[in-house]
């Protein structure tokens, strides 16, 4: 990796290092997707963490977050193979003599992360939709039956992309850049493989609201705060109208609602606003439902 940091110098190893990188774009994120958060609590620490940062996420062009690191795959993809992987090569691939091969499997890598990044929440609140719907089966006492949980059938989709999507990615990027007798940015912003600062606008993009159950049948949910205070999350109960249920501020937030009576399902919906200075910005999120049962 070009932008790789002096292990000895700064105690981390590269994988410690790029945990904390990720953490850094969204920490509760980051804790909740399975990374390791270090504890900021020590000055060395914050100071160490502090060059890390100005150091590797200044320079390095990859997007950390899955859903960006999607976009940025797609985009890549795109400025080669065509919108959609349809109409290529395009002028770019054939500038820099990307080969047939190299450009189906760059598409390929693209739609895989995709799949991925459209469906990488949803086993764990399958999985415990599921051990609700056994309890309810099993044991309730509810006088209605809540729906079976349904999964997105992947049955269809690529499984011929080995492991190494970033890799690969770096490497494809690595081939154009190095031709530096023909490589300019604008092609490589084109691309996505040029750090391209974007300006911060409130209000330019939609809140991307995420649920699943906690282990007391609570849902928990998450949104990427980015430079956004935090977001007010709206509530509908069965279908019924949404009422205000909480200012957030923090990346997660549990609903403590009481639970329906032992036995009983019920549908809660969700949706919510960014707060930006204290006002909600911007489109409304996607709604979405998830399924509770009351266990005590």
């Amino acid at each position: 990796m070009k932008n790789e940091i002096n292990e000895k110098e700064l105690g981390f190893s590269q994988e410690e290092i790029k945990e904390m990188i990720w953490a850094a774009e969204d920490r509760s994120s980051a804790r909740k997707h399975g990374f390791d958060v270090p504890s900021f609590g020590e000055t060395p620490v914050k100071k160490t963490f502090s060059f890390v940062l100005s150091t590797v996420i200044g320079h390095d062009f990859v997007k950390g977050p899955v859903v960006e690191f999607a976009a940025q795959l797609k985009g890549f993809s795109d400025s080669l193979n065509g919108p959609g992987g349809v109409g290529g090569p395009t002028a770019l691939a054939t500038k820099y003599g990307y080969s047939t091969p190299k450009l189906l499997s760059i598409k390929k890598d693209a739609a895989v992360w995709q799949i991925f990044s459209d469906n990488h929440n949803d086993g764990p609140a399958y999985s415990k939709s599921m051990t609700s719907k056994g309890k309810e089966l099993r044991k309730g006492t509810g006088t209605s039956i809540s729906a079976w949980p349904s999964t997105t059938d992947l049955s269809a989709a690529e499984n011929d992309v080995l492991p190494g999507i970033e890799t690969r990615f770096r490497e494809n990027a690595a081939f154009a850049k190095s031709q530096k007798s023909i490589y300019t940015e604008t092609d490589g912003i084109t691309m996505h493989i040029e750090v391209n600062s974007t300006p911060f606008v409130p209000g330019a993009v939609k809140p991307d609201l995420e649920v699943e159950l906690s282990d007391g049948g609570h849902p928990e949910l998450g949104c990427t705060k980015s430079g956004y205070q935090g977001f007010n999350v709206y509530k509908s109960v069965g279908g019924g109208a949404f009422v205000f249920l909480c200012t957030c501020n923090e990346a997660d937030f549990k609903d403590m609602s009481a639970l329906p009576a032992k036995g009983v399902s019920a549908a809660w919906t969700y949706k919510a606003f960014y707060l930006f200075d204290g006002v909600e910005v911007g489109p409304v999120s996607s709604e979405i439902t998830i399924s509770v049962l009351g266990l005590i």
